[in-house]
């Protein structure tokens, strides 16, 4: 039997444990695991020795903002999932919120269409669910959404048939995706509460770097969130709490979950690894909705991604411009947030399990294999199992070096700056999609894509 590549003397690692394996894959799908040093007598066309190394599955990336179309000056395709192949990111999940938003079944074919024309990876899309389009959502799904994106107020043209105004939306859009059993995610902020803190900021002549923080205190994701809780808990529809950082809005919804509500509660590497000093040092290089919490809370994060409350992390990978960032350096309300997370998730994150943070196993459940069963696409992605996508992440644990923005794929280095310089311990050296080697050491191999699948259900 002839097998195409043989990964060998490497741990491998599932939410289960971590054990001593080979891998073996044909025609781009684990052909099978066995004990190390047994594949010997088989024909294999390349043989990778990962000794030292650990092997992860690719990170499926539940939250991942690309420009295109419309928005190709914050991050094209190209760039952005030369970004996510870099990074170890091997099924990023797109947001619908591009010009023309994503919003109906036609829109999808098409970003799918364009996406695999330019993709260095394989990608799974979100569609676009709001008061205006309900009854759009029926034929995204079937088109091949993994779930949807909703937006609470706050018009802008990308967000066009994404948006809900008022509960009376809310409740038509999570009673209409229960019906095809989707996702639909939620950012939570209350608006009108941050829109007046912030004007009395402004009223006060607080622009600074902290008066962001201020005006969006962490009650205001609690007071967005259990409206949206009420809701999902009487239609039955399938919640998705995105990049959440207040634990107290946290420990409500999973009251609800334990109650029966269906609720996924995801937070970002930057929730766990920065804190408002950062902000308060970097300004709009370090602004994101909603803002870095204080180190207590960061602290408290922790304890939620351990027990089980946070149950995904998603990088809310979301390139600034640079004009954006220069105009938030002199007032911090006019400037924008977002950064670049595709290529940094891993090495940021494999220190903390180096720290005891958390465990390398509770990683591959947040980041990959849970991810996966969300949006519905697991074994194929999110595991190493037999008859999975081989899309695979050799890690060194031990190895340190230090982030240099100019270094990313991301097509916006600058907003990365919050990155450049930061010392960390753990590197991805391989990544793997189908078994095709794509990246060594954060670098590609490859100069043009090899032919990127759109993931569906």
């Amino acid at each position: 039997m002839t097998f195409d590549l043989l990964v060998s003397n490497g741990s491998l690692v599932s939410p289960d444990g971590i054990r001593e394996a080979d891998v073996l894959v044909r025609d781009g799908k684990v052909a099978a695991i066995v004990a190390p040093g047994t594949a010997e007598g088989f024909e294999v066309r390349e043989t990778v020795d990962a000794a030292g190394m650990m092997i992860l599955p690719g990170m499926v990336d539940l939250h991942v903002h690309i420009g295109e179309p419309g928005k190709e000056q914050k991050e094209d395709i190209i760039t952005g999932t030369k970004a996510a192949a870099a990074g170890g990111v091997t099924t990023p999940v797109i947001m619908p919120n591009c010009v023309p938003p994503v919003n109906s079944a036609e829109r999808l074919q098409a970003r799918a269409e364009l996406f695999e024309s330019k993709s260095f990876i394989d990608f799974a899309l979100l569609g676009g669910a709001g008061g205006e389009s309900v009854d759009q959502i029926a034929e995204q799904a079937d088109a091949g959404a993994v779930g949807y994106k909703s937006y609470v107020g706050s018009y802008r043209e990308e967000r066009k048939g994404l948006i809900c105004q008022g509960t009376g939306d809310i409740y038509r859009v999570l009673e209409k995706s229960a019906e095809v059993d989707r996702f639909i995610g939620y950012h939570c902020e209350d608006r009108d509460t941050s829109t007046l803190l912030r004007n009395r900021m402004i009223e006060a002549g607080r622009v600074d770097f902290r008066a962001y923080h201020e005006s969006r205190p962490e009650f205001t994701e609690s007071l967005a969130t259990v409206p949206l809780l009420e809701i999902a808990r009487e239609t039955g529809g399938r919640l998705y709490l995105v990049h959440m950082s207040s634990p107290w809005a946290l420990d409500i919804a999973d009251l609800y979950r334990e109650n029966g509500t269906d609720v996924t509660i995801e937070t970002c590497p930057h929730y766990l690894t920065f804190n408002d000093e950062d902000t308060a040092r970097l300004g709009p290089y370090a602004q994101v909705a909603p803002p870095l919490r204080s180190p207590e809370t960061m602290e408290c994060m922790w304890d939620l991604v351990n027990d089980g409350t946070i149950d995904i992390i998603g990088t809310d990978h979301a390139p600034g411009i640079p004009e954006e960032k220069e105009r938030g350096k002199k007032n911090i309300f006019e400037g924008g947030g977002g950064l670049p997370a595709m290529e940094t998730v891993w090495p940021t994150l494999l220190g903390e399990v180096s720290r005891k943070k958390t465990t390398l196993e509770n990683l591959v459940w947040l980041m990959c294999e849970h991810p996966a069963r969300v949006a519905d696409i697991f074994p194929r992605k999110g595991s190493l199992l037999p008859g999975a996508d081989a899309d695979m992440v050799l890690v060194d644990l031990e190895e340190t070096y230090t982030l240099a923005a100019e270094d990313m794929y991301t097509k916006n280095q600058d907003s990365a700056k919050i990155f450049d310089g930061m010392k960390v311990q753990g590197r991805v050296k391989r990544v793997y999609q189908r078994g095709q080697l794509l990246a060594r050491d954060g670098r590609l191999v490859i100069d043009q894509p090899i032919g990127a699948q759109w993931i569906r259900p």
